[in-house]
C-alpha cells in the first residue's frame, strides 16, 4: 500500500514540474518568452517572396479543340515576379489546361530551360515519346506556342530547342525555323 501511495506522489510531482515547465517556453534563443500562438514560425532558411510584389495578367492562350483540329482562345490569369519569370508563367498556362472540352498539345512536354534575352523567347524542350503528336498536333502545337508567346509585344521571335539542339523538326513531321519570326 505504501509503495502506491508513493508511486502516486512522484507521479504527480512530475505532472506538476512538468505542467509548471510547459507555461514558460523557451524559445530557439534560450529565453522564457510568452509563445506567439496563432501559426507556424516562419523559417529564415525558407525564401520570402513578398506578395506586393506580384504581378497578375490576364493572357490568351491556345488549346486544341477535341479533335485536335484548330485552336481555340482561353482567358487564363497568371501571377509573376519579374519579366523572366512571366514567360515561364505563360509556357506552363499552355501546358495546364482546365478546360475539359479542350486539348493541351503541351501538356508532357518537359520545360527543360526558358530564357528570355532582347525581344527572343529560347524554349529547350524534353519531348518524350507520348508527347509526340502526328503532322497536324505539330503544326498546331507550333500555332499555340506561337500565339500565345507573340501576345507580347516585346517577343519579336521564338526559338525551340529540343534537348539543347536546335533540330530541323519539333516532332519530325514539319520543319522547324530557328528561330520563329514574328509576322509584321
Amino acid at each position: 500500500m505504501k509503495t502506491k501511495l508513493g508511486c502516486a506522489l512522484v507521479l504527480s510531482f512530475l505532472m506538476i514540474v512538468g505542467m509548471g515547465c510547459a507555461q514558460k517556453p523557451v524559445t530557439d534563443s534560450g529565453s522564457a518568452e510568452p509563445a506567439v500562438q496563432g501559426g507556424p514560425s516562419p523559417n529564415p532558411s525558407e525564401t520570402h517572396v513578398d506578395l506586393g510584389t506580384m504581378n497578375t495578367q490576364a493572357i490568351d492562350v491556345y488549346f486544341a479543340d477535341s479533335q485536335v483540329l484548330e485552336l481555340e482562345k482561353k482567358e487564363q490569369e497568371i501571377e509573376y515576379k519579374d519579366d523572366s519569370e512571366k514567360y515561364n508563367k505563360t509556357f506552363e498556362a499552355l501546358q495546364n489546361n482546365t478546360d475539359s472540352a479542350l486539348v493541351s498539345l503541351w501538356e508532357k512536354v518537359e520545360l527543360l530551360s526558358l530564357q528570355y534575352s532582347e525581344g527572343k523567347v529560347t524554349l529547350d524542350v524534353h519531348i518524350p515519346d507520348e508527347a509526340k503528336l502526328g503532322t497536324s498536333g505539330e503544326l498546331l502545337a507550333l500555332d499555340a506556342l506561337t500565339q500565345t508567346m507573340f501576345q507580347y509585344d516585346e517577343v519579336k521571335s521564338i526559338d525551340i530547342l529540343v534537348d539543347g539542339e536546335a533540330l530541323d523538326s519539333l516532332m519530325g513531321h514539319s520543319e522547324l525555323e530557328h528561330p520563329i519570326q514574328r509576322e509584321p
